[in-house]
């Protein structure tokens, strides 16, 4: 059996599946008081909403990505993609905000599949060059966040409300399927003891034995936590304080979100010269810097449309370089282990975003204050762990030659 050749038709499709779980989140983020309202909801209840879709969406790549090591990608993507399709069609139909909630936990699961598959079907076609690859399917997956709120905005205002806008994951979620059914196996050396729980633990222990690994880790998890924090508190802010409308709030994030794509952009060209550490750590600085600046701006002159927007687009530059940055550097190293090493930087992704959530809305008041403080704490833990395991990686390593 030969690995698909690498065709621009693999790799859109590929960054189709990166972008699916970002698309179900960031269609709904003007939406949110709507869904509250019409559900009826207590505020905040959407919150949980979006947590319970990150806590689904990462705890199922600690299993996904194994599971593939052992019974192919292909089949678990397609029964990823239709639970997807199942479960968006379910919140479609919600009579309340528990069903809602069922429904996306089951879409976060889905997607999460689509993610981790896509992720190791990278290095099983691009191999050692899979750096490049990664920083450009998550440049796409950048692009949907960018365009997924103004889109949300646009449907939910002139076609029907938010029950339109999950439609349209519906239909998102359907293309994907339809796609999947002609994609060929990559996974070309099973390993029929991946995804046992023994094997499972085992493995885990021998991928985090190395500091390099959960460096990645925890600048992913804090990045994603910090930007989390800011994605699920901005409707609240923008439109419920500062008297933005849906399509204006969306047009005010994807501009933020534009950092993101070009410190994707800025790996791409870059990360097999410098390499991801050096990415990352630039990153990190980046994300520290743009959140410190949010928050000192806020207690100095209050919320605004600049001062807010404006930091956090240093951020989300920041956060460009460290999300294309931590997957490359976790996932290069472990050809054998691909989905077991994709699955954990994915939950680790997930896991800064579920706690991140998870406090915001236990914080959550009238004023932008919770948000912008969750996200210059998570920012600065990120900058100042990471540089310390890496610190600790480096004196290692010099104690070994000197020896």
């Amino acid at each position: 059996m030969k690995l698909p050749e690498r065709s621009g038709v693999l790799l859109a499709l590929l960054i189709g599946l990166c972008g699916l779980g970002e698309i179900s989140t960031q269609l709904l983020i003007p939406s949110l008081r709507d869904i509250e309202t019409g559900l009826g909801a207590a505020p905040g209840a959407s919150l949980k909403a979006l947590s319970v879709f990150v806590g689904a969406f990462g705890l199922g790549q600690l299993f996904f990505g194994p599971l593939s090591d052992r019974i192919g990608r292909r089949p678990l993507l397609l029964a990823g993609v239709t639970t997807y399709v199942l479960a968006s069609l379910w919140m479609v139909f919600a009579g309340s905000m528990p069903e809602f909630i069922g429904g996306r936990a089951l879409q976060g699961l889905g997607a999460c599949a689509a993610l981790v598959v896509a992720r190791s079907i990278v290095r099983d076609v691009w191999k050692e060059k899979a750096g490049p690859i990664m920083a450009i399917t998550v440049i796409g997956m950048l692009s949907t966040i960018m365009l997924s709120p103004v889109l949300g905005g646009l449907i939910a205002t002139h076609a029907g409300g938010w029950r339109a806008v999950v439609v349209a994951t519906v239909l998102f979620g359907a293309t994907a399927l339809v796609a999947c059914l002609f994609f060929k196996e990559t996974n070309l050396q099973r390993d029929p003891k991946a995804g046992r729980l023994k094997t499972l633990l085992g493995n885990y222990a021998v991928l985090l034995k190395g500091s390099s690994l959960r460096s990645f880790a925890i600048a992913i998890a804090c990045t994603y936590g910090a930007m989390f924090s800011f994605i699920a508190g901005s409707s609240r802010v923008f439109v419920g304080q500062l008297g933005l409308s849906p399509t204006q709030y969306g047009l005010v994030f994807g501009g933020i979100v534009s950092g993101l794509i070009a410190g994707a952009i800025f790996t791409n060209r870059t990360i097999m010269k410098f390499g991801p550490e050096k990415v990352v750590t630039i990153g990190t600085g980046l994300v520290a810097v743009g959140a410190s600046l949010s928050l000192v701006i806020h207690e100095l002159f209050g919320p605004s449309v600049p001062g807010l927007m404006l930091p956090q687009m240093l951020l989300t530059l920041g956060a460009g370089m460290v999300l294309p940055g931590s997957v490359a550097g976790a996932v290069i190293p472990n050809p054998t282990r691909a989905g077991l090493a994709a699955g954990f930087i994915g939950f680790a992704q997930m896991a800064g975003a579920t706690v991140s959530g998870l406090l915001l809305s236990r914080l959550q008041n009238d004023t932008a204050f919770p948000m912008v403080a969750m996200n210059g704490a998570f920012a600065v833990a990120g900058f100042l762990i990471f540089r310390v395991i890496r610190s600790q990686h480096v004196k290692a390593a010099q104690g070994v030659l000197v020896e």
